[in-house]
Formats: C-alpha cells, sequence, structure tokens
C-alpha cells in the first residue's frame, strides 16, 4: 500500500507542474475568457486532478 500512495503523490506533483505550466499561458493583458478558454480549461482539470490524487492517498492511509 505505501508504494500506491508514493505513486499517487508523484501524480500529484507531476499536475500541480502542469498547473504551473497552464497559470503561465494566461494573457494578462486581456482576462476574457474567450482569450484565455484553454489556459482556464487547463487550470480547471489540472487543480481537479491535483485535488483527486491528494484524496485518493489520504483515503489509501485511512483504510490500513
Amino acid at each position: 500500500m505505501k508504494n500506491i500512495k508514493i505513486v499517487f503523490n508523484i501524480f500529484s506533483i507531476i499536475f500541480a507542474v502542469i498547473l504551473i505550466f497552464w497559470i503561465t499561458q494566461i494573457n494578462y493583458d486581456d482576462l476574457s475568457f474567450k482569450e484565455n478558454l484553454s489556459a482556464y480549461l487547463g487550470i480547471l482539470s489540472m487543480s481537479m486532478m491535483t485535488i483527486a490524487m491528494q484524496m485518493i492517498g489520504k483515503g489509501i492511509n485511512k483504510r490500513k
């Protein structure tokens, strides 16, 4: 079970790095949804994946 938790932590770190990439892709001169649609969707999806990986990792701890 410890190995599985390590895998979920690694995925969480990878998703956090991708999240930082998407934050740098925002056009801060024009923050409209139309201009930054892909960046906003990338930020939303990566933040949800990071949260999901953390919740799964904590769920593995509680099940032990």
